[in-house]
C-alpha cells in the first residue's frame, strides 16, 4: 500500500462529487456534481473542465459504446450532447412519485443503464422509505423497472464474469445478487446476500489491505460510514 501515491489532479469545488467514469478516447474524466445539478468532464491534456447543468439532480453518468454519454438526471434517462451542453430525456420513470430522483447508476455488461431511484432525502440519509425502485435502460430507450420498494439503491456492481448483478440497499442494510443474462441484459432475482445490519458491517469489516485483495480478485466489496 506504501507504493500507492495520489495526488490531487482536479481542483473542482463539488458541492457532491460521484460516478467518476474514464473516458479513454479523450483522456478525460467524467463525473456528476449532484446537488449542483451538473456533469462535468475534465480533459487531463488540457486541464480545462466542461460543464452542462440540467434542471435536476444529476446522479450518475456513463459512456455510449457509439459516443456521447448518458445520464441520470432526476428521474429521466437523458442523453448528454457535450458540444451545445443540452441534455435530451430518453426515458422517464416513477412518474406516480414526484419527490423521487435517482441515486445509483451503471452500464452493464451488455450495454443497458441500470439505476435505481430513492426519494428526495429531509436529512442525509433520510428519505421517506420505500418509494425507489431498480430499472435499466436498453439501447432501443425502453425501460424495464425490475422492483420498487428500494429505499436507496447503490453499489451496483458486475464480478469479472458477469454471471451475477448486485445491488445494495444502503437503509435495508442489503445486499442482493440476480442472474444477470448477457445475452438480453436482464436480471433475475437470485438471493439475498446480506441482508442486516450485522452482516452488513461484518461484510465490511476486512483490513484495507485485505478489501484490495478481495477487489483484484474481482469480489465483492462495500464501503460504509459510521
Amino acid at each position: 500500500m506504501s507504493s500507492i501515491k495520489t495526488e490531487r489532479v482536479l481542483r473542482e469545488n463539488c458541492r457532491c462529487g460521484e460516478s467518476p467514469v474514464w473516458e479513454k478516447a479523450s483522456n478525460s474524466l467524467l463525473f456528476v456534481d449532484t446537488p449542483a445539478k451538473k456533469v462535468c468532464r475534465w480533459d487531463s491534456l488540457s486541464k480545462r473542465v466542461q460543464q452542462v447543468t440540467v434542471d435536476a439532480p444529476v446522479s450518475s453518468v456513463a459512456l455510449c459504446q457509439g459516443g456521447g454519454s448518458v445520464a441520470t438526471i432526476g428521474t429521466k434517462f437523458c442523453a448528454l450532447n457535450w458540444e451545445d451542453q443540452s441534455a435530451v430525456a430518453l426515458a422517464t420513470v416513477d412518474k406516480d412519485k414526484k419527490n423521487n430522483r435517482f441515486n445509483d447508476g451503471k452500464v452493464g455488461p451488455s450495454g443497458s443503464c441500470f439505476a435505481g431511484t430513492m426519494a428526495e432525502e429531509t436529512a442525509p440519509a433520510v428519505p421517506e422509505r420505500h418509494q425507489g425502485s431498480l430499472c435499466s435502460l436498453f439501447p432501443d430507450h425502453h425501460v424495464e423497472k425490475y422492483f420498487d420498494q428500494v429505499d436507496i439503491s447503490t453499489g451496483l456492481h458486475w464480478p469479472l464474469d458477469h454471471k451475477i448483478f448486485y445491488c445494495i440497499d444502503s437503509l435495508f442494510y442489503s445486499v442482493d445478487a440476480f442472474d444477470y443474462d448477457l445475452q438480453t441484459g436482464k436480471i433475475r432475482r437470485v438471493a439475498s446476500v446480506i441482508h442486516n445490519r450485522s452482516e452488513f458491517w461484518h461484510a465490511v469489516s476486512f483490513s484495507p489491505r485485505e478489501q484490495l485483495r478481495l477487489w483484484e480478485e474481482g469480489n465483492l466489496h462495500g464501503i460504509t460510514a459510521n
